[in-house]
């Protein structure tokens, strides 16, 4: 009878530190997982802010109420590449738009998409919302 209840005592050990180990193998897989995806969101959206950063600095500074030339052709060229990746769709069919006035040699207007891409930054970097157009100020030789 002592031998018994011995021998179920240690059976009953072994199971609580079984089971003990199993819930906290369990529970790092678990939290692997999670942080796994959350790193991976976070990787993302940096990646996607950093390109329409760019972006957005490329129309205003080098594009939007500049000369023309074959550098700003090439600019806006990758930039419309980079929007129709990394933007939203409705910042994508603006992006379309763009290019298909600029096909048919037609007066293009940045502004919307310039808008559309400040008002998603700011969001995603947690700043104050702002309306209207940006500002331009332009110094001419």
């Amino acid at each position: 009878m002592l031998v018994a209840i011995i021998m179920d005592k240690d059976i009953l050990d072994i199971i609580k530190f079984t089971g003990t180990a199993l819930i906290a193998v369990i529970s790092w897989v678990i939290g692997h997982y999670f942080n796994s995806k959350r790193d991976q969101t976070n990787k993302r959206r940096d990646l996607t802010n950093q390109h329409l950063i760019n972006a957005y600095r490329i129309l205003t500074n080098e594009i939007v109420q500049r000369p023309q030339t074959k550098e700003s052709d090439q600019k806006l060229e990758l930039i419309i590449a980079e929007i129709q990746l990394f933007g939203s769709n409705e910042q994508i069919e603006m992006v379309k738009i763009v290019a298909n006035d600029i096909v048919n040699k037609k007066k293009f207007n940045l502004d919307n998409l310039i808008n559309s891409l400040r008002k998603e930054l700011r969001v995603q970097l947690g700043l104050d919302p702002v309306d209207g157009n940006v500002t331009w100020l332009r110094f001419h030789e």
